[in-house]
């Protein structure tokens, strides 16, 4: 049974700085606590509430197939530490996963993603990016947070499955990759119809920030602009909409 301090310190990784400093996250969720599991993420800790014990037989028995340390509180004990208003009577602890390999070992087309604020629509274009296996995904500087609760479960788990990188240098790594062959492709308004254009298996494909687009420094770098054709009267697309939109059209005419 946990503690009162230890319900304190695992409700804190429901905040942005909890997760920063101790370098670990929340799963909420039967589904999404197994993608993690099943996707090599390591659990410190998965915590019960003693009700989701006794109701949920198989699922305990799928629990069992993982070496896990498991601790059982009350409701009102396991809905302090969530995320959600309404929890499921179980929550992961994991610890965070990033790449340690070096940009340059990594093959084929990019993703990547600039100023995205809102956890939402990074989740939900992660879970595009899934849908239509584009593995490899570079976040810049600002981006929002990979591993807040919101962002893993617009995800839907994707965010477990994929090869993502937190670039720390966005503008000198697209303009390496550059270097190196990669052809840059920003989606924008002002950019060229997407329909039937040609892109090579060395791309990247940037989407910008959901209200103001992509920033000046990553247009000067771009081959080139990309957009989507409109028939009708509506002002802008969604950012996430867009990108589904896109990476369908890619994946219809190319198998990059």
């Amino acid at each position: 049974m946990l503690n009162k301090e230890k319900i304190k310190y695992y409700s804190s990784l429901s905040g942005k700085k909890g997760r920063a400093s101790e370098k670990k996250f929340l799963v909420e969720g039967k589904k999404l606590i197994l993608e993690a599991l099943n996707s090599g993420f390591e659990p410190e800790l998965i915590i019960l509430s003693n009700e989701f014990e006794q109701n949920e037989f198989d699922y305990m028995n799928q629990l069992g197939g993982f070496s896990l340390h498991l601790d059982f509180v009350k409701n009102n004990d396991l809905a302090k530490i969530a995320d959600t208003k309404t929890p499921q009577g179980i929550i992961g602890i994991f610890f965070e996963k990033t790449s340690h390999k070096a940009l340059s070992s990594f093959f084929g087309t990019f993703i990547a993603f600039e100023n995205i604020n809102d956890p939402g629509n990074l989740g939900t274009m992660l879970r595009n990016c899934d849908w239509f296996d584009f593995k490899n995904i570079l976040l810049n500087e600002t981006c929002t947070e990979i591993f807040s609760p919101k962002t893993i479960r617009s995800s839907a788990g994707s965010v477990f499955h994929l090869n993502i990188i937190r670039s720390y240098s966005f503008i000198d790594d697209l303009t390496n990759f550059r270097s190196a062959g990669y052809s840059i492709f920003t989606a924008d308004m002002e950019g060229n119809n997407l329909y039937g254009y040609d892109f090579p298996e060395r791309s990247i494909i940037v989407f910008g920030n959901e209200a103001n687009g992509p920033s000046g420094e990553l247009l000067k770098i771009t081959d080139d602009r990309i957009n989507i054709q409109r028939f009708g009267q509506a002002e802008s697309l969604n950012v996430a909409n867009a990108n589904a939109i896109i990476l369908s059209e890619i994946r219809r005419f190319h198998t990059i």
